[in-house]
């Protein structure tokens, strides 16, 4: 085969549609299921939806001078977030928030995920929950019937017809922003605790992906939406603008009438099995220490606030928010920290537990479909921004932003938390050699303290106050030397009471 044919064929992906609508396969290349992910995302990207940006790009671009910006041309892989994250979310079955004006084709984007997990496009628009102001508990969830309210003598007697769409594999929520906050709250108890409860019955949603609408992210919906719901997504999808030389593409749509989702090709879609599968190789996909700790590093000092309390544990923004203040009010020239320099001034919050996990899933779902054997940095990079869009605030009046050419990443919220990461990176390396201290004495601490004699222990705890004695000499308490101080204590209070223990 000629290198043009080559070049072709990856373009084209696995599958096109000949003009008599005939659907034409190339050979796949391998068998496992990341080959079939990806075939499923070429599939698309080339046929179904039209998405020329390809803004999740892995390696060292090249940088072409274009009037005072610059375009980065990518020197290997490159997707569309708009379609590769809703795939990410099939695959290891999270939730995702899709945004942007009416008419982007966030509901089509669900209904395709949908037939690829199983569905038929008629099972799945008549699941598809549309919010509206009148939508109530009964509408969402189902209703017992009416014969059964009449006869019934007890709860236990009545049967409730629970609605199909609670079991399906793939859930839709349109325009969720629109739904009452009486029945955001049952949708707030399937996604939290996976069930719903009524007259005494339940039923299990079981493993699903989720995927919610909106047609912006800022309040625009008739009903504000809980924080407690916001908090459950995982991820969130921006949608992206038609590029007018595409308009060819919709012309022969509209000639044929027939929309992608009409012919899906089978051998893309994934049986309930392969689903399970998948997400389970992806929990299972290795996380290297170095990832692991740069992903910490980052994240652990967001919630940092020096200013927030005089109580060394309690040096966070949640402090700020219990006590009902904002960031702002502390955050200001009393405060030492230089502002172009540290992470925490940049936040109005920090991050929970929850988007931990959801920042590690995605990173594994990110690598599993690229195919590598483990987790690296540039699936954090392209990943966090993403889950993060919804979760962190920033703190516009940090001064930070008073530059000029910075006013636009209060805007572009993806470019912002990219920003914030590749800064992080950068004093990751300057902190190394701390981290790797504070990580040789956790690993002596890791091996436990049964059979370990009082003095072992106590060479130990002197070692550990010797670290933190050094970092309070040398070192900034910023973010970072924070998180490792409240670490090493806990180290020190552990041997501390072990000793106590052996002297009782």
């Amino acid at each position: 085969m000629r290198a043009q044919d080559v070049i072709n064929d990856l373009l084209q992906g696995r599958a096109s549609v000949t003009p008599e609508l005939e659907i034409k396969l190339s050979a796949r290349d391998g068998a496992s299921l990341q080959d079939k992910f990806r075939q499923a995302y070429f599939w698309i990207v080339n046929n179904a939806v039209i998405s020329p940006y390809y803004d999740v790009q892995f390696g060292d671009p090249k940088k072409i001078p274009f009037s005072t910006e610059s375009l980065d041309l990518p020197q290997t892989y490159s997707y569309s977030s708009y379609i590769l994250l809703p795939l990410l979310t099939l695959m290891a079955r999270k939730r995702a928030l899709m945004i942007g004006a009416p008419g982007r084709g966030k509901t089509s984007i669900a209904i395709l995920m949908g037939i690829l997990s199983g569905y038929t496009k008629d099972e799945l628009q008549r699941s598809v929950q549309h919010g509206h102001p009148q939508l109530t508990v009964s509408d969402l969830l189902g209703a017992p019937l009416p014969s059964d309210l009449v006869k019934a003598e007890t709860a236990e007697d009545i049967k409730v017809s629970w609605r199909k769409w609670l079991t399906m594999r793939v859930k839709i929520v349109d325009e969720y922003n629109r739904i009452p906050t009486k029945t955001q709250s049952a949708l707030l108890s399937l996604l939290a605790e996976g069930y719903a409860e009524m007259f005494d019955q339940s039923v299990s949603v079981g493993d699903s992906a989720w995927f919610l609408t909106a047609n912006d992210d800022q309040g625009g919906g008739t009903f504000a939406v809980i924080e407690a719901l916001k908090d459950r997504i995982d991820v969130v999808v921006r949608c992206t603008a038609f590029n007018s030389r595409y308009l060819e593409t919709l012309i022969s749509r509209i000639e044929s009438g027939r929309a992608p989702e009409d012919f899906v090709p089978k051998d893309i879609v994934f049986s309930e099995a392969e689903l399970h599968t998948a997400a389970a190789q992806i929990r299972a996909l290795p996380m290297p220490a170095d990832v692991r700790d740069r992903l910490g590093f980052f994240l652990g000092q967001l919630d940092f606030c020096r200013q927030a309390s005089d109580h060394f544990e309690y040096k966070n923004k949640d402090t700020l928010h219990l006590g009902g203040k904002k960031l702002a009010a502390v955050c200001n020239e009393q405060c030492p920290l230089d502002k172009n320099v540290h992470l925490c001034t940049q936040t109005e919050n920090g991050v929970s537990v929850r988007a931990f996990l959801t920042a590690i899933n995605f990173a594994k779902a990110m690598a599993y479909f690229r195919g590598a054997a483990a987790v690296a940095v540039d699936d954090l990079r392209q990943i966090l921004p993403w889950v993060l869009h919804e979760k962190l605030v920033p703190n516009k009046q940090s001064a930070f932003f008073d530059r000029e050419e910075r006013q636009r990443l209060l805007v572009d919220r993806v470019g912002w938390i990219r920003q914030m990461f590749d800064a992080a990176m950068t004093q990751f390396s300057a902190h190394e050699p701390v981290r790797a201290k504070v990580t040789a004495l956790k690993n002596a601490l890791d091996k436990g303290l049964e059979g370990v004699s009082v003095d072992a222990a106590q060479k130990l705890q002197r070692g550990i106050v010797q670290l933190i004695e050094e970092l309070g000499k040398k070192s900034e308490l910023g973010g970072a030397i924070y998180e490792d101080v409240v670490h090493l204590k806990a180290m020190y209070s552990r041997v501390q009471n072990y000793v106590n223990w052996l002297g009782r």
